[in-house]
């Protein structure tokens, strides 16, 4: 019996495993249905305009979930802002493409390299603050950048940009794909490394990480930076998929709401918590865009959902369901002193 407990999680793991791989070959082959080529050959269609659609999305906020991960969940500092970097690089593409006339790609390199700036800028002041201090700091910051974009003519002001159309489902899905990809590994490296260590090491004791040498300014900024190259590549790649971009769609705050829920529920601080919890709430609440009233019972019951599991399994599912958590009365009670201190 023990014996068959101790398999038990590296079964599971395996399983996630196994499951994990399959969607990502899904996800890859399914498109190249929808070519010239496969109809002509009589494969059946896999994906459609619709699938396409929901493909990025679930593969963008994959992205945004992981690349709030790193500063929130291995550096413990935990930002309602990072949907100013998404903003940023969308606007960054957006002008350099329509007043700057620059291509497309070339226009996209700019993208990360403008939200890691700005994460630069302000990341130096602001990650001196700490707890609460900090994730309204950076939530003011997220709405004024948002608001300042939206008075500035040149920049479409309230109107917003027009992008020219580009009609390719298959290079925006396999660009968003390929990104979160790049985010995953992203965060894979970063635990395996020096850097790492010194970001887990902030996130359990900034004093004493400081004490044993960790550089704790260097190392909070540059996670920072790093997750603001993320967003705001994903941005720039949905300001030219989406063709137009303003202040409600590229700054949205319930966007960086739910990265973070994403990111939580998933398990934040691990390498697949965020994309778990980004498929499944992406799917969810694309499931529930529909509306009605059954839409907002459901929306209700996505609520109460999202509080037990961040009350009952406050580490995420991720970390519940590989085995290293087991739901019992002491479990119950230890997670709820956890979440109430």
């Amino acid at each position: 019996m023990i014996a068959r407990e101790q398999r038990l999680p590296h079964v599971v793991r395996r399983a996630i495993l196994a499951v994990a791989v399959i969607a990502l070959a899904f996800m890859i082959l399914a498109p190249l249905t929808s070519t010239d080529a496969a109809q002509s050959a009589g494969l059946p269609l896999l994906a459609d305009k619709l699938w396409f659609r929901i493909a990025t999305t679930v593969a963008m906020f994959v992205v945004l979930a992981s690349a709030w991960n790193i500063i929130g969940g291995l550096t413990g500092y935990a930002s309602f802002g990072n949907v100013a970097f998404f903003g940023l690089g969308a606007y960054t593409v957006g002008v350099l493409v329509t007043s700057r006339n620059w291509p497309f790609a070339l226009a996209l390199l700019a993208a990360p390299a403008t939200a890691a700036l700005f994460a630069l800028i302000v990341g130096i002041p602001l990650l001196r603050l700490r707890g609460h201090y900090f994730a309204v700091a950076t939530l003011g910051v997220g709405v004024a950048v948002g608001e300042v974009v939206n008075n500035i003519g040149p920049l479409g002001a309230s109107t917003g940009l027009f992008l020219p159309i580009v009609r390719s489902d298959l290079l925006f899905f396999y660009l968003m794909l390929g990104l979160a990809l790049l985010a995953v590994l992203t965060t894979w490296i970063i635990l395996r490394t020096r850097f790492g260590y010194g970001l887990l090491a902030i996130r359990e004791s900034e004093e004493a990480a400081a004490v044993i040498g960790v550089n704790t300014t260097f190392y909070k900024v540059a996670a920072f930076c790093i997750a603001a190259a993320l967003t705001g590549l994903a941005g720039g790649i949905f300001a030219q998929w989406n063709s137009f971009i303003n202040q409600e769609n590229v700054f949205a705050v319930s966007d960086n709401v739910q990265m973070i829920l994403m990111a939580v529920v998933g398990g934040a601080g691990t390498v697949l918590g965020p994309v778990a919890g980004a498929v499944a709430l992406t799917l969810i609440i694309q499931t529930l865009a529909g509306g009605g009233s059954a839409a907002v019972y459901s929306q209700i019951g996505l609520g109460v959902l999202l509080a037990v599991c961040v009350i009952f399994i406050p580490r995420g599912v991720i970390d519940f369901f590989g085995g290293r958590s087991r739901l019992s009365l002491q479990y119950l009670r230890q997670t709820l002193r956890e979440t109430s201190a």
